[in-house]
């Protein structure tokens, strides 16, 4: 005898599962436009977020240290308030303020570190390169950043020259106490630095900052997901509603 496979009403049944999804195309297409309505409410009350790179990099390596002292020290005198308010003294008529850099925060009364500044942060460009990056699209905001960053760039200029000239009178001194041709080398390089820092050879190229480009919220973005989220609620709904039908006709 052959055996004869009983056949269950609960099977799934691809055709009837996409018959109902035609039929109720209208219901979805109306969850559909409200998803969109609502992303596109919240793309209209959001503030867009703007945002400016600009790449600098180690131009020239004092000989007694290195590139990534160089950028540590960058990284301590950008944000640091006192350096801020000594070129504030000088840039009074400019609208940034130390809060925009601060990586500092005062939260019921205890001071807290942040992630990242409101303003500029400092990143990771590739291998030879670094970042600043600034949210905003006004470009005399944007002009002062670069300005900022070229003033202490002076600043770690001046900060090597004082070294080497500190360690040229040193070897200078001692020379005969050391006694080694290596010492002159080391005393010919330090002249040669001083010499071109002096010229105004600086110790980091910074770039103009780019155009800004707007980084949030991302329009096409949060309407693709608005248009999926949407759809996926109404086939939902009506997935549910047909089986509560079924249900209650049993």
């Amino acid at each position: 005898m052959s055996d004869v496979r009983p056949t269950y009403d609960d099977e799934f049944d691809f055709f009837e599962f996409f018959e109902t999804l035609w039929d109720s195309k209208w219901l979805i297409s109306a969850f559909i436009a409200i998803s969109v309505l609502l992303s596109g409410g919240f793309l209209l009350l959001k503030d867009p977020v703007y945002e400016s790179k600009l790449i600098y990099s180690v131009n020239t390596n004092p000989p007694f240290s290195d590139a990534n002292n160089v950028l540590t020290d960058f990284k301590k005198k950008f944000y640091s308030v006192s350096v801020f308010d000594e070129w504030k003294k000088n840039n009074s008529d400019s609208s940034l303020v130390y809060d925009d850099l601060s990586l500092l925060e005062v939260v019921d009364g205890f001071v807290l570190s942040k992630k990242e500044a409101e303003l500029a942060t400092l990143a990771f460009n590739n291998k030879d390169s670094y970042l600043i990056l600034v949210k905003s699209n006004q470009l005399r905001i944007l002009d002062d950043v670069f300005e900022y960053a070229t003033f202490i760039n002076g600043l770690l200029r001046y900060k090597y020259i004082a070294l080497a000239k500190n360690e040229l009178k040193f070897l200078q001194a001692h020379l005969e106490d050391f006694k080694d041709s290596r010492i002159l080398q080391n005393m010919s390089t330090l002249d040669r630095y001083i010499n071109s820092a002096e010229m105004g050879e600086s110790v980091l190229e910074i770039m103009r900052p780019t155009m800004p480009k707007k980084i949030s919220p991302k329009s096409f973005l949060t309407l693709t997901l608005s248009i999926v989220l949407g759809g996926i609620v109404g086939v939902f709904f009506i997935l549910v509603r047909n089986a509560i039908t079924k249900r209650k006709e049993q």
